[in-house]
């Protein structure tokens, strides 16, 4: 019973590209390196059991398009090095859902990306200026393992989905919309939130 358990799940693994392996490598180091260059970074992390089996994908949508960051397993966080100025992130599982930023140059930005019980999906949240020393965000960034993207690996994935994943970010860009001003605001990095 115990292997058909294992095999069961390592298959919705596989289906739902929640392990990870194929696009995701293990970082060289587990430091996070400040942002260089005139960039900004944005550290997403996920923790959370719940949702385990489900793949999540990273992406920036830049001009209607979106561009891979990577997929994130659970116990795993990305480090994301980008442009300064505003943005707009998704993170997609069963279903999308969005994060918007302000990003100031030379700065650190940290979100947590939380599963959405009632989509299936993850909510990419920030982590506001006052958190970052919470116990929750502390434990956090030391408990989760420092991965990044596997660019061949990505251009190939993205060769096979983007068609698919542009159409499933219109639809779900589209109900973001939607949101109150003041849902939005909760669901942006700030300036200031950065470190």
């Amino acid at each position: 019973m115990k292997k058909a358990l294992l095999a069961a799940s390592a298959a919705s693994c596989v289906m739902l590209s929640g392990c990870g392996a194929t696009l995701m490598r293990d970082a060289p180091s587990q430091e996070v390196a400040r942002a260089g260059g005139g960039k900004a970074k944005v550290v997403f992390m996920r923790s959370s059991m719940v949702g385990g089996a489900v793949g999540c994908e990273l992406f920036e949508v830049v001009n209607g398009e979106l561009r891979l960051i990577g997929q994130l397993p659970t116990g795993n966080k990305v480090a994301y090095e980008t442009t300064p100025g505003k943005k707009v992130f998704m993170a997609y599982g069963m279903s999308a859902d969005f994060m918007l930023a302000e990003l100031e140059p030379g700065r650190t930005y940290y979100s947590i990306v939380r599963p959405n019980w009632g989509t299936s999906g993850f909510a990419p949240t920030p982590v506001r200026a006052g958190e970052l020393k919470s116990s929750e965000t502390e434990g956090m960034m030391k408990g989760t393992k420092l991965i990044e993207v596997d660019a061949k690996a990505a251009d190939a994935w993205m060769g096979e989905n983007k068609q698919r994943m542009q159409g499933i970010y219109a639809e779900y860009w589209d109900r973001f919309q939607r949101k109150s001003s003041q849902e939005k605001l909760e669901r942006t990095l700030l300036p200031k939130d950065g470190q």
